[in-house]
């Protein structure tokens, strides 16, 4: 105990540290600035994590969890934007923080970009680690899952209660491929998705394509779009067409038997061109697809839902 005691006081003294992971057989510590838990791709057998709390002295704290702010860590950020414009968050790109929903009691842990305008992440795939299952169930798509920092998806309870904060919502749809690489953009106003008793059905205003490298709208194109749509599962489907079946994931799917224009989260080898991850407009058929990105912030402009 003596010596994991050493291992809080070495974090409580190094700028940064947050986490802390102790082998209990070796008697060593490697010290963490963020993350929702300590990642490692050795055994974890006899490894325990703690999360730093807080540092306080006497008049306030020297350091907060991220996220956390007031001279006693009192508040808590509502989501990504709100700790950018309150200038209370580290001005990093890709960074994990606590958040909590004004309509909610409850602190939740998020991917965020605090560098440029505090972007908060949906969803988040990419190539250079380990492929998560994306097939999942319907409390699984609810409730979030996979790694923030690697490939995630936020949930969709977590999502419809931050949406709540601020009544003009832009989403953001990043996506890299090919070989050599290049990346695209669109970007979607007016995005918000009801409750679970509405089977979090998706409202989008408008897409805007208007950037350097556009990739194009496979969201609310024409007869094919999928806004006004409940979110389907394979055991909750609302497609009438196996559309999670037959895609391999969980998403906004039609009644209709093209599903969707996109599979973002979709294998990324799957048995057929459906079940692979694509994004029809722009790139067509292909899917050599390496990131991809789904993340959204508050907008001054308002976008009435549909």
């Amino acid at each position: 105990m003596g010596l994991l005691l050493g291992c809080n006081k070495l974090c409580s003294a190094t700028v940064d540290c947050r986490r802390i992971l102790y082998d209990k057989e070796t008697n060593l510590c490697s010290l963490y600035d963020q993350g929702e838990h300590c990642l490692i791709d050795e055994d974890v057998t006899d490894k325990v994590c703690y999360r730093l709390q807080y540092i306080c002295g006497d008049v306030d704290c020297e350091r907060c969890p991220i996220g956390y702010y007031g001279d006693k860590c009192q508040h808590v950020i509502e989501d990504c934007t709100d700790g950018a414009q309150k200038n209370v968050v580290p001005k990093i790109k890709g960074i994990s923080s606590f958040i909590r929903p004004l309509n909610s009691l409850r602190v939740i842990e998020v991917w965020c970009d605090f560098k440029f305008d505090g972007w908060t992440f949906i969803l988040t795939r990419d190539v250079t680690n380990p492929e998560t299952n994306f097939n999942r169930t319907w409390k699984d798509y609810a409730n979030g899952f996979g790694h923030k920092e690697a490939n995630h998806w936020l949930g969709l309870e977590n999502l419809h209660n931050i949406l709540q904060n601020h009544p003009s919502i832009k989403l953001k749809m990043f996506i890299r491929y090919g070989s050599p690489e290049r990346s695209g953009t669109g970007y979607y106003h007016g995005f918000y998705v009801e409750d679970v008793d509405d089977n979090y059905r998706l409202s989008i205003s408008s897409f805007d394509d208007k950037t350097s490298a556009p990739v194009g709208d496979s969201l609310i194109n024409g007869s094919y779009s999928i806004n006004g749509r409940p979110f389907s599962t394979y055991d909750r489907d609302y497609s009438n067409n196996d559309c999670p079946g037959r895609f391999g994931s969980g998403w906004w799917f039609l009644d209709d038997p093209v599903c969707s224009r996109a599979n973002v989260n979709g294998r990324r080898s799957g048995d057929n061109f459906e079940s692979t991850w694509h994004w029809l407009d722009n790139l067509g058929y292909r899917t050599d697809l390496l990131r991809l990105t789904m993340k959204f912030t508050r907008v001054d402009e308002e976008y009435p839902i549909p």
